[in-house]
């Protein structure tokens, strides 16, 4: 599941996920749209920027916790002290994307 505002960089993730072997959920570019969604669906892992069009991902990103979804925190806005607080379980990636770290920490999410 990905969640981003930036339709190029949606795209961008989208497409490489995609060649990571991963089945992609999404973009979302709300969090509406992703809480919605995710009230019937359980995604194997969420990609997700902490600042989307209607605010903050953080409420997706505790139900997404609840659900035992594993998360990769992915922003230019991610303060990673206040990500291991409130989701210890968590990873972050700063952007601009690393391609081979942010791969890493998704496989590394879902092992």
């Amino acid at each position: 599941m990905i969640c981003e505002d930036e339709f190029i960089v949606a795209l961008d993730l989208k497409l490489m996920l995609e060649d990571f072997g991963f089945e992609v959920l999404g973009p979302f570019s709300e969090v509406s749209a992703a809480a919605d969604f995710v009230k019937d669906t359980c995604p194997d892992v969420a990609l997700l920027d902490v600042n989307l069009r209607d605010g903050q991902v953080f409420p997706l990103a505790d139900t997404l916790a609840e659900k035992g979804v594993p998360m990769v925190f992915h922003s230019g806005h991610v303060d990673d002290s206040e990500i291991r607080e409130r989701y210890p379980e968590a990873t972050s990636c700063k952007k601009p994307v690393n391609t081979e770290g942010l791969k890493n920490a998704l496989f590394q999410s879902v092992a």
